[in-house]
């Protein structure tokens, strides 16, 4: 802990500087000596100022009890009513009568600002306490800040000049996979472009995946990021993902400590689940940088499973549509669907309902053009006997979709005129946005009910 930083904290919390012990009872008589003599000296009839306008020694106490507290503002008050006492057992006709409101009124005021003075003691030391802490937290805070810049600048430089981009990298992964002959073994064909795809996004050093069967991991692994050592089966953290069917890591303050050993040789195990819940492989981490262990990159390598689970893996509700097409819409659609419950990632649905047949084809093909490198398209004829376009635009917030839909407006305006618009060219717009929150049946209900379609078409 800087303790330059905090030099200043204490003085800033204290009244005024507290002398401690000996010499502070020291103070406390002299001073009500000192009142005692100088009264006497200056009135020698009243010398406590008992019957005065104002009683002024009263301020020996106050300045005691708020100077050192509620001891030291009592025996203040109590050595003057001491003081009293003897000027009246002693003196030459001094106070024949006890002036009882003067003495309580000293004693009073002693011991109320006294305790008052120390529970604003106790309160500052309390935040002074508090301060000291926060302001470790920000010392290594600060610290952390520095190591995760040069984290920060290493990765920069490691990924300078490249400009792979997530929609990229699964497009690229959707056309290698299409190469792959059905009958061949998709995720053995695959199974390093993807390590690879996953251990880039994650900045993974020891990896390794696997084959998924009866629920355990098939060793050998299928591809590895550097020397990848062989996993038990029983491993804790590799029965938990299994189990769970989600990503599963170590806590950070175990691997801080290096007592992750205790529990499991792994730090990361994220499950290749599709939408259906049918787990295909598993990533097992053993070493990645500690900076990357964070909830951004664990959600990130989640969501990338997933959707390589879904391009393996056929949808067996989506199977059942006659249409290819639709089943590959069908897929990423529930996929889209459950990356926004469980990830918070936004991605829309627009359905474009034509009404003019004469323009259909045209508009249609206006619609494909505007088709961006991840979106999805699916031409459909609804129950209204109506040509119906849907375009899916997956990790793309409400804003985004605004944009979309703004180019697409250019687009007819360039064609047809800035006076048109899709109203009049007839084309009914319907937009659907896949958030948290949004459940299956609501879904349904924007297909089904709004679009004009059934489960012929779109099967959720």
């Amino acid at each position: 802990m800087n303790t330059d930083a905090l030099d200043f904290a204490p003085n800033d919390h204290r009244l005024a500087p507290r002398v401690k012990g000996r010499v502070s009872w020291i103070e406390t008589f002299v001073l009500s000596g000192l009142a005692v003599a100088l009264g006497y000296w200056l009135s020698p009839g009243d010398p406590l100022h008992a019957y005065a306008s104002f009683p002024w020694t009263v301020l020996v106490p106050l300045l005691l009890g708020m100077r050192y507290g509620f001891l030291h503002g009592l025996a203040g008050s109590a050595l003057l009513v001491l003081a009293l006492f003897g000027y009246r057992a002693f003196g030459p006709g001094l106070y024949p009568e006890l002036p009882m409101a003067f003495i309580a009124g000293l004693l009073v005021c002693g011991m109320l600002v006294g305790e008052f003075r120390d529970i604003w003691e106790r309160r500052l030391r309390r935040l002074q306490l508090a301060n000291e802490y926060r302001q470790q937290r920000l010392d290594e805070f600060t610290r952390a800040h520095h190591i995760l810049r040069i984290s920060h600048d290493r990765l920069e430089q490691r990924i300078a000049g490249s400009d792979q981009s997530l929609r990229s990298s699964l497009l690229g992964l959707r056309s290698q996979l299409r190469a792959v002959p059905r009958e061949d073994d998709a995720l053995q064909a695959l199974a390093e472009p993807i390590l690879n795809l996953l251990g880039q996004y994650g900045s993974l050093r020891i990896a390794g995946l696997y084959r998924v069967r009866d629920g355990r991991p098939v060793e050998p692994p299928l591809a590895v990021l550097g020397r990848m050592p062989g996993i038990h089966p029983d491993d804790l953290l590799v029965s938990l993902c299994l189990v769970r069917g989600e990503l599963v890591s170590l806590r950070e303050e175990l691997l801080e400590r290096g007592e992750h050993r205790e529990h499991s040789d792994l730090q990361v195990c994220v499950p290749l689940v599709d939408t259906r819940g049918r787990t295909l492989g598993l990533l097992a981490v053993a070493q990645m940088p500690f900076f990357a262990l964070n909830e951004r990159t664990l959600s990130l390598l989640a969501i990338l499973a997933g959707h390589i689970a879904d391009l393996l893996l056929s949808d067996p509700d989506a199977l059942q549509l006659k249409d290819a097409d639709a089943q590959v819409f069908t897929e990423n659609l529930n996929r889209a669907l459950l990356d926004a419950r469980n990830h918070g990632l936004p991605a829309c649905l627009y359905a474009f309902e034509l009404s003019e047949p004469q323009r259909s084809e045209e508009l249609q093909r206006l619609l494909e053009e505007s088709q961006r490198g991840l979106d999805l398209l699916l031409k459909l004829v609804n129950v209204r006997n109506r040509p119906c376009l849907l375009v899916l635009l997956p990790l793309t917030s409400a804003l985004g979709a605004e944009g979309y839909l703004k180019r697409l407006l250019g687009l007819l305006a360039e064609r047809y005129g800035p006076e048109r618009d899709p109203k009049s060219l007839g084309i009914r717009v319907l937009q659907y946005e896949l958030k948290v929150g949004n459940e299956r049946e609501s879904l349904r209900q924007f297909l089904y009910n709004e679009c004009g379609l059934d489960d012929q078409h779109i099967a959720l």
